[in-house]
Formats: structure tokens, sequence, C-alpha cells
């Protein structure tokens, strides 16, 4: 039997198994044996599994000849073989000519169970019969079915990874497989799938957006799956349940490589602090013309509330899922913050706070030091909660709600603490306003809520000169000093009638 010959099979029997894809070679190439068909022989059905290719794909033989496959294997993905019965509950018999015939007509359900378009009557309906062997890829992409009987067979993808969202169809094999005028006893098949894969991040938080108030954005990447001819998505969500000590969830943007996906394409639904971004119809056909690239969702969300100060965030793709049972979870990240609390005081009463001194918080130029006391502010007043100044209270404490510490992606990577810098601007009434360095405190903030107290920071009294001293001690003091005066005033007196006598 020639090559047209298992041409016309290979569009029956698994065109999309056997013959698309620019395809891997296998470790040895099956030679074709030839004359009568071996009624005693066995066989192995080699499977290649990859990603599907983008672009136009070249043709691999079913002897494993070709060029390699640019698309990475999947591994893990289980295959299941089945033998195809007669109407008696007997494999097809190929050494029967007819049966050839039927095997070019012959069409395979969705789950692999059903024949259509094979023999009616009067043999009767061919039937899918039990399972013969399974076989899971392994990290190059492949497994080995083994067949003891000469025959037809249905060979199902049973199983797959929750990243595999596009299986590959049932498809046909025949051992011994008709090539070159020969017979294949081990035949390679190329079923292909199309993956998805999702990470997620958290961005860098804004030089002036380090206070509770400001925004944080966790974007998430999702592969876009290269889908096979003639098949389209079913649907495709980005979902993202984020903090509840984020108000205001919700999306910043949505963007292929960097380039703004139209809305039309797209909706955003909030629920609670759940937000998905749903592709709508026209944007499921457009993402097929963008198979291999990445989706990218930037999840928003204004942090209110402090907590144990370590937020954490995980999201999940769905693609080609509408029950949504098998969706892809990211990796988690998380991104920590926490509060500031100081104390004012006397510096003539350690123990006595001081109401009414007014600070800044700043950035520090070295945020990560090991020690702080050297950190210099920079930038403008950092705002928490919408405010850039904060005073002290009856007891002297002042409490910064919330300043952002690090977060689990970007440097410094789960630092447990940042520096900051106070600034006094004012001081309590009676008190000396401190200036230039004197006015700045270098503090380290730490992951969570302060227990006591940060740091405290002394105010002394104002001097106030040339005050008029004339009551109480101030009053006999001008007596004594006039006193003095008249006593002076009379022993020269005396010393000049003195000498008057003695001329």
């Amino acid at each position: 039997m020639g090559r047209n010959r298992a041409t016309r099979l290979l569009s029956v029997l698994g065109a999309g198994a056997l013959a698309l894809g620019a395809l891997a070679l296998t470790p040895a190439h099956a030679a074709p044996s030839y004359g009568n068909i071996d009624e005693n022989a066995s066989g192995t059905i080699v499977v290649h599994k990859h990603e599907n290719q983008v672009g136009t794909d070249a043709v691999q033989d079913p002897d494993g000849n070709g060029t390699p496959i640019p698309t990475p294997p999947v591994s893990g993905v289980k295959f299941t073989a089945y033998q195809i019965l007669d109407a008696d509950g007997k494999p097809v018999d190929l050494t029967v000519p007819s049966t050839w015939d039927h095997l070019e007509d012959l069409k395979v359900s969705a789950d692999g169970t059903t024949l259509t378009g094979g023999p009616g009557a009067p043999s009767g309906p061919w039937t899918v019969g039990g399972a013969v062997d399974s076989a899971t890829t392994d990290a190059q992409g492949e497994a080995t079915l083994e067949v003891d009987t000469i025959g037809a067979y249905v060979v199902v993808e049973s199983d797959a990874p929750a990243d595999v969202v596009q299986q590959a169809a049932p498809f046909v094999v025949t051992i011994p497989f008709p090539w070159e005028d020969g017979w294949l006893y081990d035949v390679n098949v190329y079923p292909k799938n199309a993956l998805a894969s999702v990470s997620k991040s958290v961005e860098q938080q804004p030089a002036g957006s380090l206070g509770l108030g400001s925004v944080v954005t966790f974007p998430v990447s999702a592969k876009i799956p290269s889908l096979a001819p003639g098949t389209s998505f079913e649907n495709y969500v980005v979902r993202d349940t984020l903090d509840d000590r984020l108000d205001k969830v919700g999306v910043g943007t949505v963007t292929v490589e960097g380039a703004a996906v139209d809305k039309a394409y797209y909706d955003v639904v909030v629920t609670g602090h759940t937000v998905r971004v749903e592709f709508t119809e026209a944007g499921l056909a457009w993402l097929k013309s963008q198979g291999g690239k990445h989706v990218v969702v930037d999840f928003v969300g204004t942090i209110a509330r402090l907590g144990d100060g370590v937020l954490k965030n995980e999201a999940d793709v769905f693609v080609n899922d509408p029950d949504e049972q098998k969706g892809l979870t990211t990796n988690e990240v998380s991104t920590h913050w926490g509060d500031l609390v100081l104390h004012k005081t006397d510096a003539s009463n350690p123990g006595t706070g001081l109401e009414g001194a007014v600070f800044e918080v700043y950035a520090a130029d070295t945020p990560y030091a090991d020690q702080c006391s050297a950190a210099k502010p920079v930038g403008s007043p950092l705002a928490v909660n919408g405010a850039t100044q904060f005073t002290s209270g009856a007891d002297g404490r002042i409490q910064i709600a919330g300043l952002f510490v690090s977060d689990s992606v970007n440097e410094k990577v789960d630092a447990g603490q940042r520096c900051y810098v106070l600034k006094e601007v004012q001081a309590p009434a009676g008190f000396a306003t401190p200036s230039g360095d004197a006015a700045l405190t270098p503090v380290a903030v730490k992951t969570g809520a302060t227990a006591d107290v940060d740091v405290t920071i002394e105010n002394a009294q104002q001097r106030v000169p040339g005050i008029p001293l004339t009551g109480g001690q101030g009053s006999a003091l001008l007596v004594i000093g006039g006193l003095a005066l008249l006593g002076l005033a009379l022993a020269v007196m005396l010393r000049n009638r003195r000498r008057e006598s003695q001329v």
C-alpha cells in the first residue's frame, strides 16, 4: 500500500496526531516491512507530545523522520489505547481489504467512545473496546503504548496537567500502518496541546506612595495558548481575590506585549474583593491571533488597614474551562507594611509627654541600610491616609498608621525593616523647634504593628533673655545693689573729707 493510500488514511486516522507539526526525531527510526501483514506481530504507538506551533507547520512522517520540533515538549500527559472491535466483538481484521475502505470513512467522537462512518449492514457497526495500554509522557514529551496484536486502535488523551487547556482530539492508529509501500509496526504519532501558563508579581511601590492610602499593584501575566487550526477559545478569565485590607479594588491596565488591549475585548467584574477580567466573544477571537504572547492584567487596590502588616495575594486563570474547575493558580506574592510610634517628651523631665509637636516623615536615601542612623531624607513629605503632618497627643505620642517596608519580589526582597526620616517642623508651645540636622530623626520601620514606642524625641524649653526682674527675688537684688552703691558713695565722701582736713 503506497504513500497515496497512507496519506488518505492520515487525513482520517489522525491528521492532528500524525501529520501536523515540525516534529522531533525519534531515538531510532522505524523502517517499514514489506509484503503481507504479519498476523502474529505486535507493535508500539510512540506518542510525541509538544505544544501547538504558531505559523506554518512542517510535516513529520509516522516512521519518525523529520526536523526537530521547535515547540517545548509536554510532560505528564496520559494516553490510553483502545482496540476497535467488529460487530462480533473481535478485533477488526486488517487482512481483509474492505477493512481499509471502512477505516478511510471512520470518525471518532470527541470523548473517544463512539465510532461513526464505519461498516453498516450486513456486518454491523464497529465499537470501541477495552483499554489495552496506557502511558504518560516523560520530560521529552514521549510515551510508548504497547499493543500485542495487529489491529486498529483509538488513542485518547485520558489525563493532562491543569496547564493543558486544549487536549488532543482522539485519533485512530493502525498496527501496522501503511507507509512507503510497506508496513510500520512501530508508529510515531504527534498530537498537539495548547498550554497556558500564569505568574504573578507585585509592582515596586513608587517613591511617593509609601504610606497607607497608597495604591498597590499586582500584575498577573498569563500566556495565551496557541490553538490548533479550526479551534477557538471557549473562555478566558483572569481572576484575583484581593486582601480585604485593600479598598477600591479593580483593574489598572490590560496589555498584550506592552500594548493596551481594546476595552471592547474584555469586561471587568468586581464582586466584593474579587476582580475578574472576562474576555468577550470578540476578545476571544482576537486572542486566538495572539497565540504565544502574554496578556498582563494589573490588579490594583488602595491599602487602607495594617493588620499584621503582611498582605498575601495569588490569582487564577481559566482557559477553555467554562465551569472554572481546572484553573491555573499563580505563585503567591506578598507586600509588607508597618506602623511607626514616636513619643515626644520634655528634656528636663523625660517621663512627661508633650502635646502639640508636629512632624513629617520622609523616605530615606538608604532605605535598606543595616543601621538607619545615617539616613537622610529624600523627596517630599510622605502622605499617610492623606495626611502629611502628624501631631502629638496629650500623652506626647504620635502613631503613623502604616508605611511600606518591602515585598516578595523587588529589592530588598522580604526585608524585615525599612529606614525613614522624621522631621520636626513645630515644637510644642514654650519649647524650642530644632533646625537643620537637629530636626531630623532617622527611624527603622518594621513589618506589623508596634507594641510600644519606636523612638523617643525630647524637646528643651525655649529660653527668653532680657526679661525685667522687678519682683520677688529680683526686688531684693535691686535693694542690695542700691545699698552697695550708697555704701560706696559714703566711703568716697569720708575719704575726701580726711584729705581736706589734712591740708
